[in-house]
């Protein structure tokens, strides 16, 4: 179990490294206490999902894709 989330935060530290930090600047914050999900998409129309990074409530981020400008972000309460 541990090494499989290793391998998750090692893969997901690596996908957020190719990304440049002005892009990764524009992510809004997930506050404490709160589960995060950005899904971004190829266009404005946002009709095609290319990635996505979710925050979970004990931490783990999870991620996958690539980051465009193109975002929807939503949260919810940790319960």
């Amino acid at each position: 179990m541990i090494r499989r989330v290793l391998a998750v935060v090692v893969l997901a530290t690596a996908a957020l490294a190719t990304v440049p930090a002005s892009a990764q600047a524009a992510l809004p914050a997930c506050r404490a206490g709160y589960m995060c999900n950005s899904q971004f998409f190829s266009d404005s129309a946002r009709t095609r999902l290319v990635g996505v990074k979710t925050e979970h409530c004990n931490g783990e981020v999870v991620t996958w894709g690539r980051v465009t400008g193109y975002l929807n972000w939503s949260t919810s309460p940790c319960t």
